[in-house]
């Protein structure tokens, strides 16, 4: 094992909890993605739908995923 790879995996033995907001901070980014991408998607949806009970669940969907954008977004600022 080389010399750069042994400090490495020490410094990320001693540095675990940082490792570990590092890889929540990745994990979450990844997760507020995915939600933007369905919220795009749903308010396309709500725009074309043209049946108000539809467009009503809709937008209580939409509503919801903004939310956990919101708090995904809240949550990485305190790490």
């Amino acid at each position: 094992m080389n010399k750069i790879k042994l400090l490495s995996l020490l410094q990320d033995f001693f540095n675990a909890d940082e490792k570990e907001k590092r890889d929540k901070a990745v994990e979450i980014r990844g997760v507020i993605k995915k939600l933007k991408n369905k919220h795009r998607k749903t308010t396309k949806m709500l725009n074309e739908c043209r049946d108000e009970e539809l467009k009503k669940a809709l937008r209580m969907e939409a509503d919801i995923i903004q939310a956990q954008i919101e708090k995904g977004i809240e949550v990485l600022k305190q790490l």
